[in-house]
């Protein structure tokens, strides 16, 4: 079962490092929550984009990477629809244009829950900027190091009981790889439980969902429910 990945995304000569792995937290106020763990991100580098998502209310770790492709390349285009990436992926995953309906439906929960950890580095930016003398393969094993250590170092804020460790595949760029095939089989089996749960939510019908194509149908028709939101 995949429980944490870490991926490179790469688009229009942009290149961001990403760290998706789930969260069990205990957690009285969410918002105050939020900010100690930005807080704690933006002291090991400058610029991260962090957010936590309700592990119950999306359709698997393909779904969040390809709503947050969409939300980083909304923030190139200058058109998010809000002024945060980490908001905006939060309207996308909802599909909704209303802030307060997002968090209701897939933001952080009080209480007990489970979620999934997002955080994200767009290179060269942050307070490693300008150390020219790293290549490449340096520069991805630092920012690398720095999404772990983020984690691990979360591990001791209050309100965190557990992080998940790795045990699926690391990859880069938006290839077929065979971790990736493993890994589109596995979130299909693991978030099956959840489809009448998150169709019902969505609203969507049968007939929709019989007319996509696509591998993954769940998936596809939220991708581009929310890719229609800046429309």
């Amino acid at each position: 079962m995949l429980i944490m990945i870490r991926r490179v995304l790469r688009n229009n000569n942009h290149t961001y490092y990403t760290l998706l792995t789930y969260i069990d937290l205990s957690v009285d106020e969410p918002e105050e929550f939020m900010g100690r763990v930005r807080a704690l991100a933006e002291e090991l580098h400058n610029g991260i984009i962090v957010q936590i998502i309700s592990a119950d209310n999306m359709a698997g770790f393909g779904h969040l990477l390809e709503v947050l492709i969409q939300s980083l390349e909304a923030e190139r285009r200058s058109c998010l629809l809000a002024k945060r990436v980490e908001v905006d992926m939060l309207l996308r995953l909802a599909c909704t244009r209303q802030i307060s309906d997002a968090i209701e439906r897939v933001g952080l929960r009080r209480g007990r829950s489970r979620g999934v950890l997002v955080a994200v580095i767009h290179e060269g930016e942050g307070n490693d900027e300008g150390e020219g003398g790293e290549d490449k393969k340096d520069m991805a094993s630092i920012y690398h190091n720095i999404l772990m250590r983020f984690k691990d170092e979360l591990k001791a804020v209050d309100g965190v009981i557990s992080i998940c460790d790795s045990d699926g595949n690391e990859g880069e760029g938006e290839g077929e790889g065979e971790g990736e095939r493993e890994e589109e089989e596995g979130e299909r089996s693991m978030y099956k439980h959840r489809y009448e749960h998150l169709t019902s939510m969505h609203g969507l019908s049968e007939q929709e969902l019989s007319s996509c194509i696509s591998d993954n149908r769940l998936v596809s028709i939220l991708a581009e429910r929310a890719n229609l939101l800046h429309r």
